[in-house]
């Protein structure tokens, strides 16, 4: 079964960052609030300390005088006498600073009142210590919000997705077989009910017209191959009269020419019938037979013209596929180089896992080369000719095998059909 991104994977993550969003928003919302109210306290404090310390009298202009309390010391110096503020502190400009000394944590005001100095300290390393553990706690509370966040998202995307990943299942487990239905006895009457029937309703009109598709291919290359295949005998007959003019014999060739290539296009509806209902034993078959044997099928398009043919087998290359399958793809590949190359070489190359169809022929335009597998596309733009639907069907011939095919072309110059994966196993 195809791996698929899940969905609830997306509705639980999103519930997880809407959870971190908002622990983040609140969490750093509340430490900024405390750090603030923190410093405006303490900032208080230090100027309501230094207005008290003021009013207590003359002593407090005396230089080196200092009072201390619990958690404040007060110094106060003269400006020829601040060698009795300590060190740490002496240096420092007016105003408010947060010091560290001998592992402790000072919240310090500077003030010049007159002609002293006074340098008030704090200490407010308990404060920090507080203040980490009420970090701690809202990392705490931050880790329980996610883990919250992850049970609620977990429990939302199971009952909201449970009924989508089951109609899932039901669809990828189709294998275009007719007959197959889905089991609508899951789905309640709300929005997936709805989808799961439209699935339903569609899926068996895809049925329908796949079936009249395939129906309507098989019999009519049925009808059209008694035809035919009576007019190409006709037109050989009449190609071993002796008495025939250079006119006649061009018209005869014209003939047998339009046959072949009704012929062909009557193989391919019936190669477009089969690759929905193929036999399941399908066996493996060697490509280098395949390939000459379409070749020589195909050298009417050559004509007299000098173009070498050549069929290089760097490799043996096997493949698991009908042979009719892989006379098609082969066919329309050389068919292409045959119609388009006017002298010089068209080489087939074999190798593991892949094969190659080089020509020196006239080339495809850049601008045409994306089209060109799209059916009835012009593949040489300075006549009328087209590549009707040969590389069409490739293709779509690809596309079920799981292979892949490029192109590249030079204007002028030729071109290259690569089909790739050949021994890859079908998706």
């Amino acid at each position: 079964m195809q791996k698929t991104k899940r969905l609830s994977r997306s509705i639980i993550l999103s519930f997880l960052l809407l959870g971190t969003v908002i622990t983040l928003l609140l969490g750093l919302s509340l430490v900024a609030a405390l750090k603030t109210i923190e410093i405006n306290i303490l900032d208080e404090i230090l100027h309501a300390e230094l207005k008290r310390f003021q009013q207590q009298g003359n002593d407090a202009q005396k230089s080196g005088f200092s009072h201390s309390r619990s958690t404040i010391v007060i110094y106060s110096a003269l400006p020829d006498e601040t060698d009795t503020i300590p060190e740490y502190l002496r240096k420092l400009p007016r105003g408010i600073h947060d010091v560290t000394y001998n592992g402790r944590d000072y919240r310090v005001l500077v003030e010049d009142i007159g002609d002293a100095r006074y340098a008030i300290k704090f200490d407010d390393t308990s404060i920090h210590k507080r203040e980490l553990e009420f970090i701690r706690l809202v990392g705490l509370c931050a880790f329980i919000t996610l883990l919250i966040a992850f049970i609620f998202g977990w429990r939302m995307a199971h009952y909201v997705i449970s009924p989508i990943r089951r109609l899932a299942y039901q669809v990828m487990a189709f294998k275009n077989q007719p007959g197959e239905v889905l089991d609508l006895s899951e789905f309640g009457n709300d929005e997936i009910g709805v989808l799961a029937h439209k699935l339903q309703h569609y899926h068996q009109q895809l049925q329908q017209l796949l079936s009249r598709e395939k129906e309507f291919a098989s019999n009519v290359s049925h009808e059209l191959r008694t035809p035919v295949t009576s007019i190409s005998m006709a037109a050989e007959v009449l190609a071993t009269k002796k008495d025939l003019s250079a006119a006649e014999h061009e018209r005869i060739q014209r003939i047998q020419r339009a046959a072949g290539e009704m012929s062909e296009l009557i193989e391919t509806f019936l190669v477009l019938a089969q690759l929905h209902n193929e036999p399941t034993d399908i066996g493996t078959h060697e490509m280098e037979p395949i390939v000459r044997k379409v070749i020589e099928q195909q050298r009417v398009w050559l004509g007299n013209k000098p173009v070498e043919v050549v069929v290089e087998e760097n490799d043996r290359l096997a493949v698991s596929a009908p042979s009719g399958i892989l006379s098609v793809l082969v066919a329309n590949l050389v068919r292409n180089a045959f119609r388009y190359t006017e002298r010089g070489s068209v080489v087939v190359t074999l190798e593991p896992d892949q094969f190659t169809v080089t020509d020196t022929g006239v080339g495809i335009d850049p601008v045409m080369q994306a089209q060109i597998f799209k059916g009835y596309a012009v593949y040489n733009p300075n006549n009328s000719d087209r590549v009707r639907l040969g590389l069409s069907i490739v293709q779509r011939i690809c596309e079920h095998y799981n292979w892949t095919i490029s192109v590249e072309s030079t204007k002028g110059r030729g071109s290259r059909f690569t089909v790739k994966g050949l021994g890859r196993e079908r998706g």
